[in-house]
């Protein structure tokens, strides 16, 4: 036992231990991929100034319809939508609906700001119930807020994940206005993140060249998932310090010293068990910390994106609920 112990001392010294670690966080590093795909997170609610502003796209009630139970409770719900309490706004305009009689022509009207506030509310699932319970699947071409009900049902379909259906929308659209149609595809685009779209279509558009601005700005200051890796696995704490988490850097750096000097100070007082035990829990912290490093970086680009794109976007009104034009 004592000559294991003995050759143990002889061969394993601290930097063996941090050479093979590091020599295998380096091996790992190399073989992932650089690339590494976004996942920006874009939400947007209009102020309630910009609602206010957009005029009704209906006639105003008259003092007969006014008269009524309905009239009046579709008056008092376009209020309250108009000042964005649409909790309220949906519960007159469903009352509205089961007071208006069979034979009155405001039912489509009513169907549309029940779906409309939905909408407002980011209650696009209720929204798209709203719309498949209603008779606005039938909508004429000449009601007049035929274009901006495609314009946010095809928003809808696509903050609920229903691709095919927000395309067929999105060919409809087109079929009467192309410029809509490219505006909510670069609109959609950017919000994904897919940058091959993003270039096949914004030269095209009237916003093509914030896009291109935002794009350059946001490569030119993301940072490299692969060279955080790469710097916390030559040095812990360094991928942290890269990517802007100083306090994290500082944490990886103490653990990871730490560790690595009670693995060695074990091996050489003869206690091998103990020291491939701290050895092992130095090795997950060490891989933990690349990894971490890692997503670090990415996390830093989704928000720079988020915080650049947002801003491209409202510049050009390209959000989907800033192209409407029609309110309540």
């Amino acid at each position: 036992m004592s000559m294991i112990v003995n050759v143990t001392k002889g061969f394993i010294t601290y930097r063996h231990i941090y050479g093979l670690i590091c020599s295998l966080a380096l091996l790992c590093v190399g073989c992932q991929s650089n690339h590494c795909s976004l996942e920006p997170n874009f939400c947007y609610i209009p102020q309630q100034r910009l609602i206010q502003r957009l005029p009704s796209p209906f006639e105003p009630l008259s003092p007969q319809e006014l008269d009524q139970d309905w009239g009046k409770e579709l008056f008092i719900g376009r209020a309250f939508a108009r000042e964005l309490d649409l909790y309220r706004a949906i519960t007159c305009f469903k009352r509205s609906l089961l007071l208006l009689p069979s034979k009155a022509n405001r039912k489509r009207e009513i169907e549309y700001d029940i779906f409309l506030a939905y909408y407002m509310g980011n209650k696009y699932q209720d929204a798209i119930d709203a719309f498949d319970a209603s008779g606005l699947l039938d909508t004429p071409l000449d009601f007049p807020a035929f274009q901006d009900l495609l314009i946010t049902l095809y928003d809808a379909y696509q903050q609920v994940g229903q691709p095919e259906k927000a395309y067929k929308i999105l060919c409809l659209i087109a079929s009467t206005d192309e410029e809509k149609s490219k505006a909510l595809s670069l609109a959609g685009a950017v919000i994904e993140a897919d940058f091959p779209m993003i270039d096949q279509i914004a030269p095209s558009t009237p916003a093509g060249k914030t896009i291109t601005s935002f794009i350059i700005d946001f490569q030119s200051d993301a940072k490299s998932v692969r060279k955080a890796r790469t710097l916390n696995a030559i040095l812990p704490g360094a991928g942290y310090y890269y990517v802007g988490q100083k306090k994290s850097a500082l944490t990886s750096f103490l653990i990871n010293t730490l560790f690595i000097a009670a693995a060695y100070q074990l091996f050489d007082r003869g206690y091998i068990a103990a020291g491939i035990i701290t050895a092992s829990l130095e090795t997950g912290w060490y891989f933990g910390g690349i990894n971490g490093a890692g997503l670090e970086a990415k996390e830093f680009n989704e928000r720079l994106y988020e915080t650049l794109g947002k801003e491209a976007l409202i510049k050009e009104r390209l959000f989907p609920i800033l192209m409407i034009n029609k309110g309540f």
